[in-house]
């Protein structure tokens, strides 16, 4: 990125040459329009416009001849900004980690220890920058000390040039990369004893070759090492054969709280009240990244009062340390020139919000990031992109089980952006922007207006409002002052109208009017000929699509999904050759005519870029004519995403047989990567759902399908990673018991199924066919009702050893949860006959939600979180005899009514002993309120009351304390608790008011 000396002109310069580029191509694509103007007029334009770009592209090459020099003079100084910094393993280094961190660190330890014995000799530590990683593998480094005959150490340079070594803890040298290795092989060609190599912060994908020579790692293991490598890539780890790879999550809340009050050296005594409030903000703030956490508290040791702490947590930590800045910095330097600005560009979000992968890479392709080429379209640069922030952990995947793939932004790692672009990029209100600084994106936030916008920012290409105030006056500034745009995003404001304005906006590629109140487009759309993306999802008051939509020959997508209402459907799809999303597709009722509700099948033909297609109502598609035969979807070579809906009406009221003609006639291209089929309601799926036929899939979605007994034998589809099934009658309870299994290959059934959803299920009988060795990769699995037969967890889930995250929702007759050897995550939710949990030995995370009969949960001993709901006045059982159980709870959090709440947050209340005992720390909640009503401590043994719980002792205790005649003195004690709540509030009041 250009630094501070560049800022003035670099900017400048590009947008000036952009506005030339796109002047000649529009005023080009103009002239091949008019095709009536004589030869004779159309030579004198042209001969105009070919002079006017040879003057501003001679303008450009004097302003590139005059900042080549300082371009390439910073950008040589940028590629050397902290190549020489390297970290050693200072093993005396003071050392907090997250408990579950450590319980990840006790089962890796053991899969070091067995060795070669479990045919597992290479092990990998994968997550983002500042994670932890180094630590994870400093402890298991000096947990091994006996373990190993020798023990080597070797830390790579951000830039890979230079190694540090040590033999255990003796430090052996640093050098370059060539030096170092000679001094290695010395070691790692010892036959005599049993070695442990940790590479720390592997970067390159060919590392091993270049630290350690020819010999592959499966070599070097063969004699009876280990190999421990940590890296920010997880295409590192599978470069070199590595199939255990331990991704290390952050910080939890309350681990962070410990480690930031650790460091900053904060008595227990001080870490009560609203200091801890604003510590757990901060922990927030930092993403629960350890390096964070650390750094901040250094810089608070010393401080104890309040507004100190809001001071800090004010800060702008990117900017203000840099300690938390270099660490981002080094892992940012590695990316590619295109990776770095598709990470920047994803700043411009909001904090928090799900950044979906088809919105971010179209927004990329608009800016003009990628060039087209024959070997890779656009699209599928920019998926590459999108996966490798990713890999790189620089972006957090969201759960795919409502099927919208998206992915987080950490506040951290936005903060870092935010920062790295502030050159170009500019995210707040727009009335701070200075007077210097013409920003080439704007996302508004903090109640900015379009208004505020300042008049010479002319050259914005990028306009984020994400629900913002708009006002008609907005949408007047927009389309008179910020005519350069490229790309303009008003999902979810309250926009009813687009006027005919919009045709000033020639530039525009990118417009997103998703969840706004429009009923039309302007005519004048079709003047927008730049324009490649179209998106009106969810407009629930669209009416019509005007026909100059059909003129937008650039166009790339279109989304009409979500659109009620929509019935006037004039343009036509023929000339949209460039389409690679349609999203929205819906036939015509009338094959014989365009009646304005839909198209014809056959506009799809000349549609031979499409990698993306939804076709809504298709049960409505009329099977008569030939308009059903022109359709050929496997003629779409490119396609890799399919969506075949039918309206959700009466199945009673519907032609199955006719629906079941169309849907056959939808087959699909051999290389369909995802599919849904949704409201489907013919006889028999389509005979082209099968593994023989789509060999590459890999996720499908079954919704609400009324076939029953002719599901595929789904077992057989060797690449299927993600599967959903949601209708109570798809699984047929009688015939062929072996029809989901089907006979796969090798003889295990899902072998790379990762996620499993299930929905509105009969029954999981049909299920029991699978055995001990199938679904071998299932890591999540999701169950949305099962209304009979399910007494217990399955046998076939059981065995599941990659198995970590649960989740069952309506099992009303679940009984019993237990023997899942790898759960780490478990949530149960209205699970009325539920009795017991047992024996889920790596348990750590524990969500319980309307159970009442939940009386015991056992063998649970790393759990260490656990969340309940209750809507009645009394704790659980299986709580309330937690001092039997064996497992220390760090977290416990309550969410009740007030009457159980209250009963549980004084020293006197009935469930005081049991708060006390139950965890480290105690939260309760109101139902429907997310704010704390009562918290306790349990090694300071502070309690923390709301200013409600305060109001509610004043108001309701006192004044039905009377004397109980056998306990009068805890009467005495509960009556001087209220009075000196009552005291404190009172205190409070005086002070603060």
């Amino acid at each position: 990125m250009p630094t501070v000396p560049l800022q003035p002109e670099l900017p400048t310069a590009t947008a000036a040459a952009a506005r030339a580029l796109n002047d000649d191509r529009r005023t080009s694509w103009r002239l091949l329009l008019e095709r009536n103007a004589s030869s004779v007029c159309k030579c004198c334009r042209e001969v105009g416009i070919r002079y006017k770009a040879a003057n501003d592209i001679q303008e450009l090459n004097k302003k590139l001849e005059r900042i080549t020099p300082t371009l390439l003079q910073e950008l040589r100084r940028e590629d050397q900004t902290g190549q020489n910094t390297v970290a050693a393993p200072q093993l005396n280094e003071f050392i907090t980690i997250g408990r579950n961190i450590a319980n990840e660190c006790d089962n890796l330890l053991g899969l070091l220890l067995q060795g070669n014995q479990a045919g597992q000799c290479l092990f990998a530590i994968v997550g983002a920058v500042g994670v932890g990683k180094t630590t994870f593998a400093r402890k298991i480094y000096q947990d091994t000390r006996d373990k190993f005959g020798n023990r080597l150490w070797v830390h790579v340079s951000n830039d890979s040039r230079y190694l540090r070594v040590w033999l255990g803890e003796r430090f052996l040298g640093r050098g370059e990369t060539a030096e170092q290795r000679e001094v290695l092989r010395g070691y790692l060609n010892d036959r005599n004893s049993r070695l442990l190599l940790v590479i720390d912060n592997m970067w390159e994908e060919n590392g091993w070759n270049q630290f350690l020579g020819t010999d592959s790692p499966r070599d070097f293991c063969r004699r009876g090492n280990t190999v421990l490598v940590t890296t920010r890539h997880e295409r590192v780890a599978r470069t070199m054969g590595i199939a255990c790879c331990r991704h290390i999550k952050r910080l939890s809340e309350d681990d962070g709280w410990l480690l930031l009050r650790t460091t900053a050296n904060l008595r227990e005594t001080e870490a009560t009240g609203n200091i801890q409030d604003v510590g757990r903000r901060i922990v927030q703030k930092c993403s629960g990244l350890p390096i964070a956490v650390r750094t901040i508290g250094y810089h608070l040791r010393g401080k104890t009062r309040e507004d100190e702490w809001d001071n800090v947590y004010s800060d702008d930590f990117v900017g203000t340390y840099p300690e938390i800045r270099n660490q981002i910095d080094a892992s940012y330097m590695k990316l590619s020139y295109l990776l770095k600005r598709c990470f920047l560009y994803c700043s411009l979000y909001p904090e928090g919000f799900v950044i979906e992968k088809q919105c971010i890479m179209q927004q990329w392709i608009a800016e003009g990031f990628f060039s087209e080429a024959q070997s890779q379209s656009q699209e599928e640069k920019a998926e590459r992109c999108y996966q490798g922030l990713i890999d790189r952990c620089l972006l957090l995947p969201e759960d795919e089980a409502h099927g919208v793939a998206g992915a987080k932004m950490l506040n951290l790692f936005r903060s870092f952006a935010i920062y790295r672009s502030q050159d170009e990029n500019y995210v707040s209100d727009p009335r701070n922007i200075g007077g210097n600084f013409k920003p080439w994106r704007l996302s508004v936030t903090n109640g900015g207006r379009v208004e505020d916008i300042p008049d010479d920012a002319t050259s914005l290409r990028s306009l984020f409002l994400f629900g913002s105030q708009l006002s008609e006056r907005g949408l007047g500034v927009i389309y008179t002052k910020l005519t350069s745009l490229r790309a303009l995003d008003l999902r979810d404001t309250q926009v009813e109208t687009i006027s005919s304005n919009l045709e000033r906006l020639r530039q525009l590629r990118y417009l997103n009017l998703s969840n706004t109140r429009i009923r039309s487009l302007p005519p004048s759309i079709g003047n927008l000929t730049m324009l490649q993306f179209l998106i009106l999802k969810n407009c629930q008051f669209l009416e019509s699509l005007p026909r100059r939509v059909g003129r937008l020959k650039k166009l790339r997508s279109l989304d009409i999904s979500g659109t009620p209402v929509l019935n006037g459907i004039q343009c036509e799809l023929l000339q949209l050759t460039e389409l690679s999303c349609l999203q929205g597709f819906i036939p015509t009722i009338s094959a014989a005519q365009n009646n304005g509700h839909g198209w014809k099948f056959e506009e799809l033909r000349p549609l031979g870029n499409l990698r993306s297609l939804q076709m809504l109502k298709l049960d409505r598609a009329s099977v008569s004519g030939d308009d059903l035969g022109q359709l050929n979807l496997q003629e779409k070579l490119h396609l890799r995403d399919l969506e075949l809906w039918c309206s959700s009406a009466d199945p009673q009221n519907r032609n199955r047989e006719s629906e079941q003609v169309v849907f056959e006639a939808l087959k699909p291209a051999q290389r369909l990567v995802s599919l849904k089929i949704a409201n489907y309601c013919g006889n028999r799926f389509p005979s082209w759902l099968s593994n023989s036929h789509l060999t590459v899939l890999q996720r499908l979605t079954l919704d609400d399908c009324l076939p029953s007994r002719d599901l595929p034998p789904l077992g057989q589809m060797m690449n299927l990673k993600f599967l959903a099934i949601t209708a109570s009658d798809i699984i047929p309870n009688g015939g062929n018991n072996n029809q989901l299994r089907g006979e796969p290959s090798r003889d295990v059934a899902f072998p790379l199924l990762e996620q499993l959803v299930l929905g509105k299920m009969e029954s999981l009988e049909p299920w029991s066919v699978l055995r001990e060795t199938d679904l071998p990769m299932l890591r999540v699995f999701h169950l949305g009702g099962c209304q009979r037969g399910l007494i217990s967890i399955p046998s076939w889930l059981q065995s599941c050893r990659e198995l970590t995250s649960m989740k069952i929702q309506h099992a009303e007759t679940l009984q019993e949860i237990a023997n899942l050897p790898s759960l780490k995550e478990l949530e149960v939710d209205s699970a009325s006959m539920l009795q017991t949990i047992s024996n889920i030995c790596r348990l750590e995370d524990l969500k319980i939600s309307n159970c009442p009969h939940l009386e015991a949960v056992n063998g649970v001993l790393l759990l260490c979180s656990v969340h309940i709901e209750l809507q009645t006045a009394q704790l659980p059982r299986w709580l309330q005899q937690q001092q039997q159980q064996s497992f220390k709870l760090r977290r416990l959090e309550i969410t009740g009514t007030e009457e159980l709440l209250n009963r549980c947050s004084s020293p006197f209340a009935q469930f005081w002993s049991i708060i006390q005992d139950a965890a480290d720390h105690v939260y309760g909640k109101r139902l429907g309120d997310d704010s704390i009503y009562f918290s306790y401590n349990k090694s300071t043994g502070s309690l923390y009351t709301s200013q409600r719980r305060i109001e509610r002792i004043t108001a309701h205790d006192l004044r039905n304390n009377t004397v109980p005649p056998d306990n009068w003195k805890a009467w005495m004690l509960n009556t001087l608790y209220a009075i000196l709540m009552i005291a404190s509030c009172s205190l409070f009041y005086l002070v603060n008011f």
